[in-house]
Parts: C-alpha cells; structure tokens; sequence
C-alpha cells in the first residue's frame, strides 16, 4: 500500500515538516555525544604525522617498542580526523561525527519511505537505531567503519529491490507466511551497480580494521542470495550468481591495497585470534547496565515483529540479522552492526506490526481529521519541540568535553610546569593524550616517550602488552586478562625497570598500579597527586639535590584535590619558562 501523501499547503504541511524536523533534530543530538575518547588524541597525532612525514612502519612515541613493525589499520580515518582538527578545530570533529550519523540514519529513513512504511514506525525505528549506537559514536575510526557499512547495506538492499522481502526457499512456506513471487534473475536489472561495493572496500580497508567484520556481512548475504536465485531458478540463474560471486572475489581482492598488503591480513588474523579482555569494548554487554536497555528494546522489538509482522520473511535477513545479534551480544563494539542492520531492514516490519496494534491510526494520515485550529495549535506545539532539540543539539556541537575526573588534565598541567622529560610509563588509557601533550617540545626534539598506549597490538609486541597490564589490572582471571604464551612470568613490577622509565603517571581508580607503586616507594618519590592521578619519578633523578632534575618538597603537589568540571579538547598543558631555566642549570651543571 503505497504511503499516503498529506495535501500540500497550510497547517499540514507545517505538521508534517516539524515531525519529520523533530525526528532528525531527536537522532541527531543522539548522535552527538560530547566526551573526548582516549584515543582520539593520538588519532590526530598520527594523522599529522603521515601529512607530513609519510607513513611510518615502526613505532613512534615509545621507548619500549623502538622498531617494532607498526600496522596501522586506521589511516584513512586519522588523516581526515587530522584534517578536521587543524582546519575546522574541535567543533569541526563533533559535526563531522553528526553528519556522518545523520548520513546513516537518513538512508535508513529514505529506505523506510521506499518501502511505504508509516511515519510512526519510521519514527521509532530510526531513534530505536540513534540510541543504541550512542555509546559508540565518538570522534573515533569506529564511526567511519559504521558509516562505510551502512552505505554497503543501502547498495546491496537497492540493488535487490524487487527480490528482497520474500522467501525463496523450498521449506518452512507457512511459518515464513511466504506467497507467490515471479521475479526472474534477468529482471535483477541493478545487480551490475554492486560493483561499486569493491570501491567500498578499498576505502574502507585503509579506513579501519572493521572491514573484515563488513566483508564478512557482505560476502554472506550476497551468498545467501545467491543460494536464494539456485534454489528458485535453478541453471536460468547462473549467469547472475557468477556475477554476484565475482563482485565478492574482486571486494575481497582488493582489500590487499593497503600500505601493508597481505601483511595487514596476517596481522589481523594474528591479533583477532587472540582474546583481549582487558578493552572492555571487546566484553559482551553487561545486559544488566542501564546502558543495555536500548539493545534489550531493539532485541525484543525484533522479535516480536518477526511474529507479530504479516510480511513474508526473508530468508537473507533473517539469517545475517541473526549473526550480527550473536555478534551485539558477543561484543559490544558490533551492536551497531546490529542497529544498522535492523534499521535498514525492520521498518516495514515493524510498520505492519503497527498498522495491526494501532488499526484506527494506521487507516488514515494525522492531521486528516483535525480541525484547521488545532493543526495549527499542533503545528506549533511541534515546532517549539523543534525549537528546545535544536538548542539542546547545539549546545552537545559547542565543545568536544575533556572531564578533568577522567583524564590528567591538572597532572599534565603540572608535568608541564615543571619540565619534565624522559620515559614515562603511563596507564595506556591516558597514554596518548600524553603522546599529544609531551611527544615533542617546540624545537621538534621529543619531550617524553611512553612505554605503552592505546594502539594496542598494531605497534607493541604482546610482552609488552602483558608488562603493562601486569601493572595497572594485576593477574586477573581469563574475563580480565590473557597474556601470550611467550610473555615474562607475571611481574606488576617489570613494568619499572624494563628500559629505565623515568615516570611512572597512574590512575588511583587502577588499585594494582597503586599498590605495586607503594611497594615501591624506596626507588620512587610520589611527585604530584590529585583525586584521580598519581605521579611518581625515579628517586635518584628528582630526589638527588646535587642534580639539575631534582624537585625539592615545595615544588612537590600532594593534595587530594578534587578534579570537576571540563577543559575544551585537545586541553594541552601551557608550557611556562622552567623549560630554558632547566636547560641552563644543566649546561652549567656539565661544566663545572
């Protein structure tokens, strides 16, 4: 049943203007969530440096990993967040970030449309979609990964228009409520159009890791369709699958072009194989979190609108949307899978679903009964609603937030007041916000170098890893921790001697880092605390009086200060004058 149009003049036009107005404005201050991620510094960081430097191989900004092989899965997207960052600022990272959020969910609302669904389930399909990837959403090449999906979903679901939403297998007719389809493979007039999906892939594949996950969604449903086409046509559909086979083989192929080649496959083979309990993105959903209720929401939506739908199933769907739901709730770093997915291919489900609950709404369009005083009253009503989203949206687009009750930004602030340099071990969270703050001073000569950070297994051996963890997590059980079978025998104190650091930066919420630091205290002078941060330096540097490096107990900030509210990002110490003082005292120091 085609979707009915409101008549085009006066009050319902403006009604239905607002709605479709609210709707956006509601997904998008969804999608813009305006916290700093941990990474995000380092992202930019990188971005920068392949600008103007080229593409580095080996690891930069450690003193651990020096040479090590760095496959970096995500340069696409750090060039563009460095290009943002510089030309656009902070501001420019949030919008670029909604833009790409409301991309999605706008094919997901013009997909509902071509599909004739109703406003109400378009509705709540779309912010259904918005909620649950909200967690997820920040300025990160996570959100590049989710977009590059959603527009290979709308590719392969255009092109199948006309195939799609029927099912197409021998058995299981009646539980499938399937009915009477002639479409031949010949009248798949769009199937050449999915040789755009290998152009997906190669951006994608420079973009972020994710692409396997992508690939892998890919390759099984246009397999499924291709089963579907042998199933129903039998030999008349060869010619098609060949085809369609041939589109996955060349989106599979050139996922070699890529600064590493095959190497970066082998790698991800490698690292994926291997558990990674200790980034929580990787744990399943804890389904008793409040942040869970929109995945528990969109699960039991699903569900019910399989059964409750009058729509044949689709035999492809079913199947794909089933793994990406194994996936959600295997990790959460894939429930936006799972919401893209659900989005694109739900709504006339959920619409028939609708039109059954609410049958007096479904059977005719708002505002055709209204009276002219009322639609205008309505009209109103929702443009003011319009009014409050937009401000509260433009407020979440003002400022990319750094918590000081998160990060060090006083402990940063002080390191750089004092000038501090050298190796500094730093719990891996907060590692490359210290990359942004001290990798390199103003003559370009580095000011620190840490012992691990964020990128993970891409640049650091897995002993590394596993010293790390060893400090800051303790020897956790196999939901905390996995550690290599070539590691050290576990040590939360190698972490302190491997390679001399000079500073050791924690967080007091890391109990095992603080306690092995406490049992450490004869080798180390506690430099700086606050509410959340500890710094420690090497006795025999900042607690010698003879040495220009020497910090006497004045200079030495010890509080329990409480650290509120937020510093714009990127929130960079500001580096004062003991910098050339120091540099001075060391001069002469050397000469006499």
């Amino acid at each position: 049943m085609p979707k009915a149009k409101i008549p085009g003049g006066g009050p319902d036009r403006w009604i239905d203007l607002s709605m479709n107005l609210a709707l956006i404005l509601a997904c998008a201050v969804a999608l813009t969530p305006n916290l700093a991620d941990a990474d995000l510094w380092g992202h930019v960081r990188y971005g920068l440096d392949v600008i103007t430097d080229g593409l580095p191989m080996t690891t930069t900004y450690s003193y651990t990993a020096t040479g090590h092989p760095w496959v970096n899965h995500e340069n696409l997207s750090e060039v563009t967040l460095a290009l943002v960052a510089t030309f656009v600022g902070s501001r420019g990272l949030l919008i670029m970030k909604c833009l790409l959020g409301l991309g999605v969910i706008g094919m997901i609302i013009h997909n509902g449309h071509r599909q004739h669904a109703r406003l109400l389930s378009i509705s709540a399909v779309a912010l259904l979609v918005s909620v649950n990837v909200t967690y997820h959403w920040s300025v990160r090449p996570q959100v590049f990964s989710y977009s590059l999906f959603a527009v290979l979903l709308a590719l392969v679901t255009w092109c199948f228009t006309g195939w799609q939403g029927q099912w197409r297998l021998a058995y299981f007719h009646r539980w499938a409520r399937a009915t009477e389809d002639v479409t031949h493979p010949d009248d798949l007039k769009r199937i050449d159009y999915l040789w755009f999906s290998p152009l997906i892939m190669l951006v994608w594949v420079n973009t972020h890791g994710a692409f396997v996950a992508g690939f892998c969604i890919f390759a099984s449903l246009l397999g499924c369709r291709c089963l579907e086409l042998l199933i129903t046509w039998g030999r008349q559909s060869w010619r098609v699958v060949a085809k369609i086979l041939g589109i996955v083989i060349v989106s599979a192929l050139v996922t070699l072009i890529n600064p590493y080649g095959v190497g970066l496959h082998q790698w991800l083979i490698e690292s994926l194989g291997n558990p990674r309990p200790e980034i929580v993105e990787w744990h399943a959903p804890d389904l008793f979190n409040a942040l869970a209720i929109p995945l528990l929401l969109m699960t039991a939506l699903w569900v019910i609108a399989l059964v409750g739908s009058r729509l044949p199933l689709d035999f492809s769907y079913l199947l794909v949307m089933a793994v990406t739901f194994w996936q959600a709730y295997t990790h959460q770093r894939h429930v936006p899978f799972f919401a893209i997915a659900f989005g694109f291919w739900m709504t006339p489900h959920i619409d028939s679903l609708f039109r059954r609950l609410f049958k007096s709404v479904s059977q005719r369009e708002l505002g055709t009964d209204m009276s002219p005083v009322f639609k205008v009253a309505v009209a109103t009503g929702l443009l003011f609603v319009f009014s409050i989203i937009s401000f509260r949206l433009v407020d979440r687009l003002g400022v990319l937030q750094v918590k000081r009750n998160e990060f060090p930004v006083s402990a940063f602030q002080y390191m750089a007041d004092q000038d501090l340099r050298g190796n500094l071990v730093v719990t891996y969270n907060w590692a490359q916000y210290a990359i942004a703050a001290f990798g390199q001073d103003e003559s370009g000569e580095p000011r620190m170098r840490v012992g691990f950070d964020g990128r993970f297994r891409t640049c650091y051996p897995q002993r590394i890893v596993d010293m790390h963890f060893d400090f800051i997590m303790g020897d956790g059980g196999p939901e905390r921790r996995w550690r290599g079978n070539d590691s050290h025998p576990f040590d939360p104190a190698l972490v302190l001697e491997y390679q001399h650091p000079d500073l050791v930066l924690i967080s007091r919420n890391q109990e095992p880092s603080v306690h092995t630091m406490q049992q450490h205290a004869d080798r180390w002078i506690l430099l700086y605390q606050d509410e959340l941060a500890q710094l420690w330096g090497r006795s025999e540097k900042y607690d010698e009086p003879q040495l220009a490096t020497y910090l006497p107990e004045t200079e030495r900030h010890i509080t329990e200060q409480e650290q509120t509210g937020f510093q714009a990002w990127p929130a960079l110490p500001r580096f004062g004058t003991r910098s050339s003082q120091l540099v001075r005292a060391e001069t002469r120091s050397s000469d006499g």
